[in-house]
C-alpha cells in the first residue's frame, strides 16, 4: 500500500505568494518517518484541544457548497491531460475496482507509485 502525503493547497493564490506549487510525497505504508518529539508533542497538544479552542480564523467554514462538484479534479500541468493508458488497462483496473469496491484511477496511480519505488 502507498500512503499519499500532500502539502495545503491555497486555492485561487498566485504561486508566487504562497511559495510555488504543491508538492507530493510518497511513502510505503511500512516505511513511514517517525515523528519528532516536536510533532508528537503538537499532536498530543491538538488532540486535548475542544472544538472551540482552535483558531480557525486563517480558513473560514464553507457553508455554500452548490457549485461543488464530487471528486473533480482539474490538473494543472498539461502532462496529465496528455497521458495515454491502454483501454485494457483502464478495462482490467476497473474490473479489479468493481470487484474490491475501489476505485479504478486510484489504483493505476498506486501501482504506478509502487513500481516506481521498487525500480
Amino acid at each position: 500500500m502507498v500512503v499519499r502525503l500532500f502539502v495545503s493547497y491555497q486555492h485561487d493564490v498566485p504561486p508566487s505568494l504562497k511559495g510555488g506549487f504543491m508538492n507530493r510525497v510518497s511513502y510505503k505504508a511500512n516505511e513511514l518517518p517517525s515523528l519528532s518529539a516536536e510533532q508528537e508533542a503538537n499532536l498530543q497538544r491538538l488532540a486535548m484541544l475542544s472544538d472551540d479552542d482552535i483558531d480557525l480564523s486563517d480558513m473560514p467554514e464553507v457553508t455554500d457548497w452548490s457549485g461543488a462538484t464530487r471528486g473533480s479534479v482539474v490538473a494543472d500541468d498539461p502532462m496529465v491531460d496528455a497521458s495515454i493508458v491502454s483501454p485494457s488497462i483502464i478495462a482490467r483496473f476497473q474490473d479489479k475496482a468493481k470487484k474490491t469496491g475501489g476505485n479504478y484511477q486510484d489504483m493505476i496511480n498506486d501501482a504506478l507509485e509502487e513500481y516506481l519505488l521498487d525500480h
